[in-house]
């Protein structure tokens, strides 16, 4: 599987999702809470101004080296996984033969940090059809200043189904691996304790809302 470096990538369409309306939506929400060019806060997040994306959009939180919980799912994550995601671990989206290579991906998403976007399946039986998508990773900074916090989102086409589905890291497509060129405060790792104790996020009930504008 290919990296390609965005910094020096002369074609854009080479990249996961490059041409999804939801995931450029995204992106550039982003980079308008770039002041200074300084990694986004994760207070200066304001949902109402995204609300076609927040299906699609989750926030992790790090809680060790390569390990990310969900802090806040939107209803895109609760169908595939028929569950409600917050304060699941990242990789439960993922079969386990791609949890470690996500777990390398979202570790230099935090520690760079970096910008990552990559295509995902989840492979299709006789009673239920194969799903491709496209997933980003934005990193965020959290009220001490230091990257623990992921904006993301994953988009696939319009899917039914009553039973969970798990995704792997699409072994055909390049994955984008986009270095912000910056040095920042070191990342801290959740005490242990807090980890465990620490509930999802509900000060940001416009972000947690289950929405569906599919």
């Amino acid at each position: 599987m290919d990296t390609i470096d965005h910094l020096h990538s002369r074609r854009g369409s080479d990249l996961p999702g490059a041409d999804d309306p939801v995931l450029h939506a995204l992106e550039e929400y982003w980079k308008t809470l770039r002041h200074a060019q300084r990694i986004p806060a994760r207070n200066d997040l304001v949902p109402s101004k995204i609300d076609h994306v927040l299906p699609y959009a989750f926030i992790l939180q790090r809680v060790a080296p390569g390990i990310a919980r969900f802090r806040v799912a939107g209803q895109k994550l609760h169908s595939f996984l028929k569950m409600d995601a917050r304060g699941m671990p990242f990789t439960t989206l993922f079969e386990a033969q791609s949890r470690d290579q996500i777990q390398d991906l979202v570790e230099q998403a935090f520690a760079e940090p970096a910008i990552v976007g990559l295509s995902v399946n989840s492979s299709g039986t006789l009673l239920r059809p194969e799903i491709n998508g496209s997933m980003l990773l934005l990193p965020m900074r959290d009220h001490q200043g230091t990257t623990t916090r992921l904006l993301g989102a994953l988009v696939t086409p319009p899917h039914n189904g009553n039973r969970p589905r798990r995704f792997t890291i699409s072994q055909n497509s390049a994955i984008r691996h986009e270095p912000l060129g910056m040095k920042i405060a070191a990342t801290q790792i959740m005490p242990h304790a807090s980890a465990g104790t620490e509930k999802p996020d509900v000060t940001r009930p416009a972000l947690r809302l289950v929405v569906n504008n599919s």
